[in-house]
């Protein structure tokens, strides 16, 4: 691989393998190095900017320095008219799918604040499954003719529709019409 960046960078084609070919520089999607992203947010900004190195996914973590202050922001590369998108997080440590989620949010307009955490019940306690509910074997018990009737429909309907599909599927139409004709001639 050359030492030296080049100019444009080629992408391989395993879409995995985010490397130019020529050179060995990490690419981003579109196919752009980190300096060529930090350049379209200098071209935008025109404040002074450098990328930290951080890396999260499709982000990438850049500095910019104005009005005597430096920001941190998270950058990466898009098919918009600046050429990237931006996301500001107090999070020191996001993942790249915070960092999307953060975006998708606020393009999207839902306030930035975390919801607050719900308190669930513990685990094992009456919410889970509830004790009025009779088990299979409860029901068997107190066995009654409606009850195997409900039964006998809610097994039999579904095996009986899956089993004539079968048989039309391997005697055919024709073959149908002769075991219809053959079970009708019993009963006549």
């Amino acid at each position: 691989m050359n030492a030296t960046p080049c100019a444009q960078h080629t992408p391989g084609s395993d879409v995995w393998d985010l490397h130019c070919t020529v050179c060995g520089v990490r690419l981003f999607e579109c196919g752009i190095s980190l300096d060529q992203l930090v350049e379209r947010v200098y071209a935008i900004q025109q404040e002074p900017i450098q990328a930290t190195g951080r890396i999260r996914g499709t982000w990438a973590e850049v500095l910019e320095e104005g009005d005597g202050q430096l920001w941190a922001y998270w950058v990466r590369p898009a098919r918009n008219f600046a050429g990237y998108e931006a996301i500001d997080t107090t999070d020191p440590e996001p993942t790249g799918e915070k960092l999307s989620g953060l975006l998708l949010a606020e393009l999207a307009g839902l306030p930035a604040e975390e919801p607050a955490p719900v308190a669930l019940p513990e685990i094992g306690t009456a919410w889970v499954r509830p004790k009025h509910k009779a088990s299979r074997w409860e029901r068997f018990k107190r066995w009654s003719r409606a009850n195997a009737e409900r039964e006998f429909v809610t097994i039999a309907a579904p095996l009986v529709g899956i089993w004539s599909v079968a048989l039309f599927t391997v005697l055919g139409w024709d073959g149908v019409k002769g075991v219809v004709s053959a079970v009708a001639s019993i009963f006549s």
